[in-house]
Parts: C-alpha cells; sequence; structure tokens
C-alpha cells in the first residue's frame, strides 16, 4: 500500500475526488487502476482511503484522479501502512474490511452493467 501526500481542499473533500501528479507526490512506484491508496494530507493532518479511478500519462509526468473513501485515524493509516505479514492473523483489520467493500462495489457495479445490457438486448 502506498501513501500519498496532498492537501484536501474543501472542494476536494466535497467533490470525493483529487488529481495527484506522480512527481510530487510522494510514490514509490506506479499505481495500478483500482488500486487502493491512503491520502495524507501534512496541513490538516488526517488520512482518508482512496482508489484510483484514472490514470492519465503525460510526456513529462503522470497523473491520477482518486476517489476519496472515509477518513481514518493516524492509529489505523499506520496499519493499512503494514504489510500484510505483520498484521494480527486472529482479527479482522481495517484494511481487511475496505478491502472487502472495494471488492463488493467492483461486483455491484458489474452486475449494474450486465443487467443494464440485457434490459437494453
Amino acid at each position: 500500500m502506498q501513501q500519498i501526500r496532498a492537501t484536501l481542499t474543501p472542494f476536494t473533500l466535497r467533490s470525493r475526488s483529487i488529481r495527484v501528479g506522480h512527481t510530487g507526490s510522494g510514490l514509490t512506484g506506479g499505481l495500478d487502476h483500482g488500486e487502493h491508496v491512503l491520502v495524507h494530507d501534512p496541513v490538516a493532518d488526517v488520512h482518508h482511503t482512496a482508489v484510483v479511478a484514472e490514470i492519465d500519462f503525460e510526456l513529462d509526468d503522470t497523473s491520477y484522479r482518486l476517489d476519496l473513501g472515509t477518513r481514518i485515524t493516524a492509529a489505523e493509516a499506520d496499519e493499512w501502512m503494514r504489510p500484510t505479514t505483520d498484521r494480527p492473523a486472529d482479527r479482522v483489520t481495517t484494511p481487511d474490511i475496505v478491502d472487502l467493500l472495494g471488492q463488493l462495489r467492483r461486483s455491484e457495479k458489474g452486475l449494474r452493467a450486465a443487467f443494464a445490457e440485457l434490459a437494453e438486448g
């Protein structure tokens, strides 16, 4: 899991979406569509979950549009950043729940698209 540093404006928080450039965001590697990341606003010192919604390749940089998820505590952000092997095996963690919700959301979108296709056909 990667963490992105970005200032979250009131507009960003209302729209639940932010566009960030790869170079200025503190990423250690490229992101994939649908990948979960953390967004840390160092000014307000808040953390949010996010999912990569779009990727745009430009000549000098790559930009990502992230759909913001829920606000989480600093302790939860630390838990997210721990490798999966370091997480407790005897309890469900916040990242586990968010991953399950993401899978459910993706499957729901797929089902809606299939139903819409059937209704049109």
